[in-house]
């Protein structure tokens, strides 16, 4: 019989892993009951119905309520069961429960059911199941009488354990495409992982002179910085021979650009953001594009660039974060090689084709970050990088309001990390003394934004031209356009090991051990990250492709490569604890490698790196070709052919064809769009915001004014004609956005339409003439 312990905590392993398994198990509940109750949206052919509310819902749920609940009650059912008779059986009953757990997992998947229509009340009913077997358990073990079944299990606590570890890794396979991994890989990855395991204490205790170690550090980050940008980005050539694959993603990538790329050029004609143009992106976002096309020519190619420059360095980040916060050098590395195969190269579109998905719209927070482990490395700098997180996020108030939501989020976690690591007097003090610098750069921000908007446009900025877009992706019917969470999906345990970072954060400000101490910078970077990831995974959440979640997942890699860095060099961690950390965190990784393996070769070979190395293809022709790459749109050299010929020496003309063949055109011509449309898709969004500058500058056409159309604009034209009871703001007619439409009809009820010459290659060239 177990003795009487001494009041006092459970172990911190078995309460964290209580806690992540209470939570996991409570969101299995939530869940499908938020599916159940809120009914699917309807969106008009040929979108299927989607669930988006009950999506968020459960997302706010499991953070916001489950988590904290979960780690309330995992913090006081562990240690009451410590502080009874059974308190020795408490590893093995936390393993039972979290293996038995995951064995639910498998047996969902395995039966099939979650695939069909009624899958989520399989989920509920193996959730509640496992809660009916649960909750008499942790009642009975925490009793006051010695439970001889359960403590029969003490000698049998690492046994149970490991074979909970398979069951968790054999769940993690349910969330992968079992068809996508490479058995070869996977074989190599567990030959890796078990040689690591056997030599990682010759390893851990192998110390390089420090010129060495900074020589290495430096080539692993140049490695790192050079694997990430893809040097091919777009294949318009392959498009254009016939490729469908090649013109279906072309298509895509030119389509998302074009949302960036029309406010820019906006800028660059001249009009200032919030007076006069605006984008659903951000505000000194636009800024930065339009100081890149100071340097680089404005175009496709350069904007991809561009973006995978921003994401190399987003990479690179987290390799300086990690080395900061003290994970040794091998682990680091490894981490971000890991990164690359499974983030970069197992992209489903390659780095810098979807550039509102990357850091130029989401990767400020690490820079945040970036900062506060920075100053808790070296506290001598700790004044001057607090001043930067500040002023970091003071530029994020001006650059879009999710960068600015998540970037303050992020500031807001690290200074309570960095407050409660402080001495106990002046904690408050210094809490409030960074939220006043945060504020005093957001004021500063706002104030030199709004001076240099009156400066150059002569009116303050217009606040609501952006809000417009927040409010119709937020609120309106745009908003509703988007997809469902897939069954099965791999953010699944991305947001569950948010939830164990968390807990574990969580249950180490409960305690605060004497390692925390000489543990700063981890913890700040692990405050700073685990906030990150739970705040950019919402972005999944409310854009639920697969392929989005891969950009949201750097901070989980991050997170779990500090836990792992941590574990290994944590003086009350056991031999035996830390070998199974690594051997788990290695079997995962391996896992994950094996998932992305097969697209290793063809995203290697477009990599900087296989440009850069020797014997292989010319880098400098490689950012050549993106400096002027070949048109996207097949059709756009004709057109910019058709402006040159029939409507030469002007810097703004007015072009009404299909919307990204136009911005291409105007972008490949140097001409300023003289309906300041930008990119007429997104203008269109907010009609209602746009509708009366497009309205000046219909009106301020004047006869003689020439007029590029193309077989669509000439299609729309026919069909509102035909029906005079269209309305061109509401409906749609043909290929236009709908303000295009609505230009288009109120040009032809002032002018005639005369033709300047013969239609040509699609493209038709009007003049304007008054009506008799």
């Amino acid at each position: 019989m177990a003795s009487q312990r001494p009041v006092q905590r459970a172990p911190f392993g078995a309460t964290v892993a209580l806690s992540v398994t209470l939570a996991v198990a409570g969101f299995a509940v939530v869940m499908p009951l938020a599916l159940i109750a809120i009914r699917p949206h309807v969106l008009p052919d040929p979108f299927p119905p989607q669930n988006q509310r009950a999506e968020t819902l459960s997302y706010l749920l499991a953070y916001l309520v489950l988590l904290p609940l979960a780690v309330l009650a995992g913090r006081r059912a562990a240690d009451r069961v410590w502080r009874g008779p059974n308190a020795a059986a408490l590893p093995a009953l936390v393993g039972i429960l979290a293996g038995a757990l995951a064995a639910a997992i498998v047996a969902v998947k395995a039966s099939g059911r979650f695939e069909q229509r009624d899958g989520v009340g399989v989920v509920l009913a193996a959730a509640i199941a496992w809660w009916l077997a649960t909750l008499p358990v942790l009642a009975r073990a925490a009793r006051a009488r010695p439970w001889r079944s359960l403590l029969a299990l003490e000698r049998w606590s690492s046994a149970i354990w490991g074979l909970a570890a398979v069951a968790l890794l054999v769940a993690l396979l349910c969330f992968a495409q079992l068809g996508s991994i490479s058995l070869a890989a996977l074989a190599l990855g567990a030959l890796a992982a078990g040689a690591a395991c056997a030599a990682h204490r010759r390893i851990a205790s192998a110390r390089p002179p420090r010129a060495l170690g900074l020589a290495v550090d430096a080539l692993a980050l140049l490695v790192v910085l050079a694997l990430v940008p893809d040097l091919v980005i777009v294949r318009p050539e392959q498009a254009a021979a016939g490729d469908l694959a090649a013109a279906i993603e072309t298509g895509i990538i030119q389509f998302h650009h074009d949302f960036l790329l029309g406010p820019a050029k906006e800028v660059l004609d001249g009009r200032a953001m919030l007076a006069g143009t605006a984008s659903q992106y951000g505000v000194t976002s636009i800024y930065l594009l339009a100081g890149w096309f100071q340097l680089a020519p404005i175009g496709y190619g350069t904007l991809g660039l561009l973006t995978a420059l921003l994401t190399s360095l987003w990479f690179g980040a987290g390799y300086a974060i990690l080395r900061l916060a003290g994970t040794p050098r091998l682990l680091t590395s490894a981490a971000l090689a890991v990164a690359v195969v499974a983030l970069v190269f197992n992209l489903l579109y390659p780095v810098g084709a979807l550039p509102q998905s990357g850091p130029l719209r989401f990767g400020m927070p690490m820079a945040v970050v970036l900062a506060a482990v920075a100053g808790a490395r070296f506290p001598r700098h700790a004044r001057l990088t607090a001043l930067a997180a500040a002023a970091i996020v003071g530029l994020a108030s001006v650059w879009s309001l999710e960068t600015f939501a998540y970037s303050a989020v992020v500031f807001a976690a690290v200074a309570a990390a960095q407050a409660w690591l402080a001495p106990p007097p002046g904690r408050l003090r210094q809490l409030i003394g960074q939220a006043l610098a945060a504020a005093a750069a957001c004021v500063l921000a706002q104030a030199v934004f709004a001076s240099a908007t009156l400066a150059a446009a002569g009116e303050l900025p217009a606040w609501g031209e952006y809000l417009a877009y927040l409010r119709e992706f937020l609120a309106g019917e745009i908003g509703e356009l988007t997809y469902d969470v897939a069954r099965w999906t791999p953010a699944l345990p991305v947001g569950a090991g948010y939830v164990a970072s968390a807990a574990a954060l969580a249950e180490l400000a409960r305690r605060r051990p004497a390692a925390v101490e000489r543990e700063r910078p981890a913890l700040v970077a692990l405050c700073g990250l685990t906030t990150y990831g739970i705040a950019l995974l919402s972005y999944y959440v409310d854009r639920s492709q697969d392929h989005i979640l891969i950009y949201v997942a750097l901070p989980a890699l991050l997170t779990g490569t500090l836990w792992l860095g941590l574990l290994l060099r944590w003086d009350a961690a056991s031999d035996a604890a830390r070998r199974a950390g690594l051997a788990f965190a290695l079997a995962v990784a391996a896992l994950v490698v094996a998932v992305a393996w097969s697209s290793v070769d063809d995203r290697l070979e477009r990599s900087a790196l296989a440009y850069a190395a020797p014997g292989g293809r010319s880098l400098r022709a490689a950012l050549e070709r993106l400096w002027h790459l070949p048109p996207l749109a097949p059709a756009a050299p004709a057109g910019e052919r058709a402006l040159e010929r029939h409507m030469p020496g002007e810097r703004a003309s007015v072009v009404i064809v299909a919307p990204d063949l136009g911005t291409e055109i105007l972008l490949r011509s140097g001409r300023a769009d003289a309906l300041a449309l930008g990119d007429p898709w997104e203008a269109s969004f907010v009609g209602d915001e746009e509708l009366p500058g497009l309205r000046a500058a219909v009106d301020a056409l004047r006869p003689g004014t020439r007029m590029l159309l193309d077989t669509t604009a000439r299609d729309t034209l026919h069909k509102l004609r035909a029906r005079p009871s269209l309305d061109p703001l509401e409906d749609v007619v043909g290929g236009l956005a709908l303000l295009q439409q609505w230009a288009l009809a109120r040009i032809d009820d002032r002018f005639r339409l005369r033709p300047v010459a013969p239609a040509s290659d699609g493209f038709t060239v009007v003049e304007l003439v008054p009506r008799g």
